[in-house]
Formats: C-alpha cells, structure tokens, sequence
C-alpha cells in the first residue's frame, strides 16, 4: 500500500524559490507538500491558506522539528543552506536548524 502524501495551499509572505520560479509575497502556490509547507512557515516565508481536502480545512500548526523525519529535517537543512546536514544525524539536524532559526530572527 503506498502512502499517499498530503499537500496544503500556502501564500507567500515572503519571496522565495520554488522549482526554479520565483514566488512573491500574495501569491498561492497548490499541491505543496506538508513537509515543505512547515519549513517554509517556520521560516517565515508563506502561510497554510488551506489544507488538502480530505485533511479538512482550518488553522495550521507547523509540526516540531522532532515529529519530522530525518529527510524532511535534512530538506529543511537544505533551504537554510546549513553546511553538512546530509552528514547529520536527527539531533544534529534540530540543534542547526533552530540555531538558523535563532540567526533569522
């Protein structure tokens, strides 16, 4: 049995990067996956507008760095451009990222 991965609605609140396409504060971006949508909440970046359907719609909570999986970590990792995430193990991945986190803000 696959998994099916659930994806949400998000608008931008602040210009990024996406599949090569710049996408600018009011804008919504469909089909976002979970994982990718709570990274780019957490940064600060876009906010859930709605989620799938069969997820219900409402308030979004990003999920904790501990209930992510080590890719998705290592993904978020990624677009905060930490250096050696793929290296990292789980625990390593939170300390950096929310030390990016901290920097950001």
């Amino acid at each position: 049995m696959s998994k099916q991965l659930k994806t949400v609605i998000i608008e931008c609140t602040s210009a990024f990067m996406a599949d090569g396409k710049m996408i600018t504060p009011g804008n919504s971006v469909a089909g976002v996956p979970e994982a990718e949508a709570a990274a780019l909440v957490r940064r600060g970046k876009a906010k859930i507008v709605a989620a799938a359907p069969e997820a219900g719609a409402g308030d979004y909570e990003a999920p904790a760095l501990e209930e992510l999986s080590v890719d998705e970590l290592k993904a978020t990792a990624k677009e905060y451009e930490i250096e050696g995430a793929d290296k990292m193990k789980k625990a390593d991945l939170i300390a950096a990222i929310q030390a990016a986190e901290a920097e950001g803000e």
